[in-house]
């Protein structure tokens, strides 16, 4: 019996090391790109597929084994053992396959069947909600610049004729234009406690770390969330619920690995379905219908077409998991003579542990950070992170782009650009604040002037500034200065004190630390401001961040106010002044909530990325009549919620709420303006307001009003050259007021019997004007972003005559 076992296991051991290691890589006859998890099929059964780069390797005891090469969208392949050693570069040919060519025959699609089991599994194989995991990172994106064939094909006595052409075609074969790396450390706790460090980084041309995290968040973790993120646009994954209604799935293949079997299902969106789509291969593992590796494009974009590449494994037996990334950019209007712009942008997953390496609230809500040192790593760190060493255009990329950046003082020109966007110019010591240079309202009309403060080079933990400027409507000098105290902490402790005579908005509703997007029709309310006060201020701030979600502003502040028109107020004495003058002693609070709320840092700036849930403001603030000299003591309590979501396959949803309390009769310029943006001489729709309401038809002392706004994008209609965007709107309001009889001058209302309009919005409705420009060379017009409107007022405050309350507007909405 020893001796039978014994001669099996030498029979077993001489075929196991007669078989030969047979490897290669696959890729495009054409363009020379390799081709990601093409399926490898064996003769005798089975098969492998090749890695995301194109890489292959199996084992074979035959030489005259064959074995056929299958890749959607490309001829098939059939090579012996032999051929594959002798050339094993192997190269496809591309069939021009369509999927639109297939005919679906009625029945059961036997490709949903499987995209449903993966779509019932996607909680379970997604890393990120199944298990806690840590990993690190290599990254690197590359910018550079490809020849066209028709020039490529050109005899080289032709090529040269043309001098720019032939040095570029002889500079891209020696160097990209441009290539960053790095090294990134992430830990994360489901279901969304993450925080990924940016612990090594290098660009070309530069030493400080400008744009590192450009190179780390191209595209989404993986695919199971319901949308994919590529360069800031969401598109819908094939793993997402109710795919199957968005998506044309076709099961194109079947390869069998022992008891296994892996189905490549090819996907693109259905005809007659409009949402931001995209098509591809996805490869399915019968162990737990998990996504093996994924292939898709999106080349639907105005100015560049998009390729990604995703690759999984099962660590440690127990949790598929992305071990690397790829995304290709394709730059349609880059393209410069006889060459076309491109960028490939590849991320490395190693040393993953299904363990967090830090506890819960070592986390944080810094979700992306980077270290001091990031930029001072040494050759001998980077070695150990690369998957293989630099070839020698990359090399070359530095050494060029290096030489080049020192000699123009690159660095010292990127730190004035990264100021710009932190609104700043720096002059030496000093910063030009651009928020100060040039305005617009209703009141002033333009608005120039000039602010400045002290910066780091005169200190970290202080600013000294001030500004003046000048209105041309009302024909008024404003001035104003203020000191900052920043303690650096990381619960960010700090202190202002400041002066200013200045104009502020009557009836305004004002929130520190309130942003509204510069890219938003709410912008355009500044148009409709009538009615400003003349205000001499002194304030001092404290604020402070103690709890994760909180922002804490505490203030004081004494105003000398006075109404700038033909307005009187009689006061609780039965007073009636004449003189508008009035002085305010007020103390408070303004509280900002953002539960979860995600951040990224950079250069010891916190930048908000993610609002998954709603944002809560609330101000309280204490007037006081026996203290400073104030006038009037009251309660007053601000409150505004927003929060925007998406309808999976519905498009965006947009609510806002906001509500306010004052307990006593004070002046109207100090009560709560209705947001009316309806004015004869300016047509746009600003978001947040009531469209059909004037600017100053409507004041209150207590009131709530609600702006609902939904978006479909481009889910009912798209063509190439049109892509109307319809949006429903809502408004509604109530208000009330104590003593209508205290306000003299004035004629106006409140909301006490409810304020509502509705309204239809066709946005980037010219589009089509855009396209017709670029037909005739004239690129860049923008006109797509304009639209129309129609908004109806109806209930107590309606119009008699039915089309009166009809109100047809332009609206603006911009397109990335």
């Amino acid at each position: 019996m020893k001796h039978k076992l014994f001669f099996l296991l030498f029979l077993f051991s001489t075929k196991l090391f007669a078989q030969d290691w047979i490897q290669g890589k696959i890729i495009d006859a054409e363009s020379k790109q390799p081709l990601a998890f093409v399926n490898i099929i064996f003769q005798n059964g089975g098969g492998v597929n090749s890695d995301i780069d194109g890489n292959f390797r199996f084992r074979s005891s035959s030489k005259h084994q064959k074995v056929v090469f299958s890749y959607i969208g490309y001829k098939r392949d059939t090579l012996t053992v032999s051929e594959i050693k002798a050339q094993p570069s192997i190269r496809l040919q591309s069939n021009a396959y369509k999927i639109s060519e297939v005919t679906i025959l009625p029945g059961v699609n036997p490709a949903h069947r499987i995209i449903k089991a993966a779509i019932a599994n996607k909680d379970k194989n997604n890393p990120e909600k199944a298990t806690d995991f840590s990993y690190d990172s290599y990254n690197k994106l590359i910018f550079s610049a490809r020849p066209d064939s028709a020039y490529l094909s050109l005899p080289d006595s032709i090529q040269r004729n043309d001098s720019d052409s032939y040095e570029g075609l002889q500079f891209t074969k020696k160097s990209h234009l441009f290539m960053m790396e790095s090294v990134t450390e992430r830990n994360h706790i489901p279901p969304n406690h993450t925080k990924e460090v940016v612990k090594a980084s290098r660009i070309s041309g530069m030493k400080t770390p400008f744009f590192t995290l450009i190179g780390t968040q191209l595209q989404s973790f993986s695919l199971y969330n319901d949308y994919l993120s590529l360069l800031g646009v969401n598109y819908l994954s094939p793993i997402s619920k109710g795919s199957t209604s968005k998506y044309l799935f076709i099961l194109e293949d079947t390869l069998y690995q022992g008891k296994d079997s892996i189905f490549t299902i090819s996907f693109r969106p259905r005809k007659g379905k409009f949402f931001d789509g995209l098509e591809g291969i996805l490869r399915i593992h019968t162990n737990g219908f998990a996504v093996q590796n994924f292939v898709a494009s999106a080349n639907d974009q105005e100015t560049v077409d998009i390729k990604i590449q995703q690759q999984y494994e099962f660590v440690d037996e127990q949790q598929w998991f992305p071990t690397q990334l790829n995304t290709f950019l394709i730059f349609k209007n880059a393209d410069i003579d006889n060459f076309s712009m491109y960028a490939e942008g590849r991320s490395y997953l190693k040393n993953i542990q299904l363990e967090s390496q830090l506890e819960k609230n070592e986390l944080g809500n810094v979700v992306l950070k980077m270290e001091d040192d990031a930029g001072e790593k040494d050759s001998t760190f980077w070695e150990d992170y690369r998957t293989k060493p630099l070839d020698n255009r990359e090399l070359e990329t530095y050494r060029l782009m290096d030489s080049i950046g020192n000699e123009i003082n690159l660095d010292k020109k990127m730190k004035g650009i990264t100021a710009l966007f932190r609104g700043v110019i720096p002059i030496r010591s000093f910063d030009l604040l651009l928020n100060r240079l040039m305005d617009y309202n209703g009141y002033e009309g333009f608005r120039l002037g000039l602010g400045a403060e002290t910066n780091d080079k005169i200190s970290k933990h202080f600013r000294l500034g001030g500004y003046g400027a000048y209105g041309f409507r009302d024909k008024a000098w404003k001035y104003g200065g203020h000191f900052k105290w920043n303690s650096l902490w990381d619960n960010h402790l700090s202190a202002k004190a400041s002066y200013s005579n200045d104009v502020f908005e009557s009836g305004g509703t004002f929130f520190y630390n309130d942003w509204v997007n510069p890219f938003s029709s709410e912008t355009l309310h500044k148009l409709f401001i009538q009615r400003m006060d003349a205000v001499e201020k002194y304030e001092v701030e404290i604020e402070t961040h103690p709890l994760r979600d909180f922002q804490f502003i505490f203030f004081g502040n004494v105003q000398n106010r006075q109404i700038l028109n033909e307005y009187n107020f009689v006061s609780p004495a039965n007073e009636l002044s004449t003189d508008n003058r009035f002085r305010l002693a007020e103390a408070g609070v303004n509280v900002r909530y953002a539960f979860r709320e995600k951040f990224i840092e950079m250069f010891g700036v916190k930048t908000p990325i993610s609002y998954n849930y709603p944002i809560i403001y609330l101000k309280y603030s204490h007037g006081f009549n026996d203290l400073l000299d104030g006038d009037f003591a009251y309660h007053r309590l601000d409150l505004k919620v927003h929060k925007n979501f998406r309808l999976r396959n519905l498009g965006f949803t947009s609510l806002r709420l906001t509500a306010g309390y004052i307990d006593r009769n004070l002046p109207l310029s100090l009560l709560y303006r209705t947001k009316g943006s309806f004015q004869s001489d300016v047509r746009f729709a600003s978001d947040y307001s009531f469209q059909t309401a004037t600017p100053n038809e409507f004041f209150n002392d207590q009131y709530a009003a609600l702006f609902f706004k939904h978006t479909f994008k481009n889910l009912l209609f798209e063509s190439k050259i049109f892509k109307p965007e319809l949006a429903l709107v809502v408004s509604a309001g109530y208000g009330k007021i104590h003593k209508m009889d205290s306000h003299q001058g004035l004629g106006f209302k409140s909301m006490e019997a409810g304020l509502f309009e509705s309204g239809v919005q066709i946005d980037c409705l010219f589009s089509i004007v855009d396209w017709g420009f670029e037909q005739i060379g004239m690129e860049g017009m923008n006109f797509g972003s304009f639209g129309i409107g129609v908004f109806f007022r109806h209930g107590p405050y309606s119009q008699k005559v039915f089309w009166d309350n009809a109100l047809l507007k332009g609206t603006y909405a911009v397109k990335f």
